[in-house]
């Protein structure tokens, strides 16, 4: 029994090896790979209070500096709303809201030049965000996506103290 523990621990600690070396591979060759490193992620979730959204935009993998990064967040109320709030040369950033209001927020980041082709990806993603409490006195975030093909009658409820998270799609690329 105690042998069969061993062995089990022992294929599991090679293949977590093997995934570490299949990521550092093309840095030990000289070549990053950027297209994974500039996927960015956006995630929303409430202060522990529940009296705020937190709203964090940044890169999946690791700290990913990108040209542009903008987020327009527009709410039920006037003090939500925030016209492009953009950054140049940044790695992401992070906005609180008021935790009993509605709001949408869009986003868009821009990577950095392709030594290749000279062309740059860019990300955009829109989502709208409200608060509701479940039938057990529980805080309960709404996602819906109206402006996203795919998702467009999509409704999905997160229970505090679990964020809502999404990679940002690549939308294109610009000269």
């Amino acid at each position: 029994m105690e042998r069969e523990v061993w062995i089990r621990g022992a294929m599991v600690l090679s293949i977590l090896a093997l995934m570490v070396l299949i990521l550092i591979t093309p840095s030990l060759l000289g070549r990053t790979s950027t297209e994974l490193a500039s996927v960015p992620l956006l995630t929303i979730g409430m202060s522990r209070n529940e009296s705020a959204f937190i709203v964090n935009l940044g890169a999946v993998v690791q700290a990913y500096q990108y040209d542009i990064v903008r987020m327009t967040l527009n709410g039920s109320d006037p003090s939500v709303n925030r016209t492009p709030h953009e950054e140049h040369d940044s790695f992401g950033f992070h906005v609180w809201v008021a935790g009993n209001v509605s709001f949408s927020v869009h986003v868009y980041l821009v990577d950095h030049v392709d030594r290749v082709d000279q062309r740059r990806n860019y990300f955009e993603y829109n989502v709208t965000v409200h608060r509701e409490t479940d039938s057990q006195s529980r805080t309960v975030m709404v996602f819906t996506f109206p402006f996203e093909k795919d998702r467009k009658d999509t409704v999905v409820r997160i229970t505090r103290p679990e964020d809502f998270k999404q990679v940002i799609p690549p939308r294109g690329t610009i000269p």
